[in-house]
């Protein structure tokens, strides 16, 4: 791995680098912003900080636009309790990059450390299960068919991944959940 790949994550990866990264932002208003590759990033998009306050989202793999879209076009209308990044801008395809990308505000904190959440990583995700679960879904979403993806599909479809899931968690030291639980639910 390189400094400039440091997290290769996928076989039909995507090369991202600081290069791109500033080719896609040029003729943009972003393009005099220093832009820095994150130590760590997301399994779906590689992750630049863009100035003081801004998130570069570069999808990984290809066929990643579509999640750039969706956000753009969904994230917006949920009323969530938890701070969740601003959609600044969405670029189109371009500088030898076949996927569209996002600029999104920069929200302060620090990443979750597995094990280490505690109680109230626990609650805030609670939380924000039970808005969405409380959220009306309009007509037009229930609609868009860009939503039906794996993760809006019944449950059933994903049992042998989340039980296998499962199992690798019991392997986790000191993973304070109650597995058997999640397993049953």
């Amino acid at each position: 791995m390189s400094p400039d790949d440091p997290d290769h994550l996928h076989d039909d990866e995507l090369h991202i680098s600081v290069d791109l990264a500033r080719r896609l932002l040029a003729g943009t208003a972003y393009a005099g912003l220093r832009v820095r590759r994150l130590p760590s990033s997301g399994s779906s998009n590689a992750l630049f900080r863009l100035g003081p306050d801004l998130l570069l989202r570069l999808p990984r793999q290809p066929g990643g636009s579509s999640s750039i879209i969706k956000e753009a076009r969904w994230l917006p209308r949920l009323d969530l309790p938890t701070a969740t990044p601003r959609i600044e801008y969405v670029g189109d395809p371009g500088a030898d990059y076949p996927e569209h990308w996002s600029v999104v505000r920069w929200i302060n904190g620090v990443p979750p450390v597995a094990g280490a959440g505690g109680p109230g990583l626990a609650r805030d995700l609670a939380s924000v299960l039970r808005r969405l679960r409380a959220e009306v879904v309009d007509r037009e979403a229930l609609e868009d068919q860009a939503l039906r993806w794996y993760r809006a599909e019944p449950m059933t479809g994903i049992d042998d991944d989340v039980r296998e899931a499962i199992a690798a968690c019991r392997a986790l030291p000191g993973l304070d959940l109650d597995l058997d639980a999640a397993e049953r639910l």
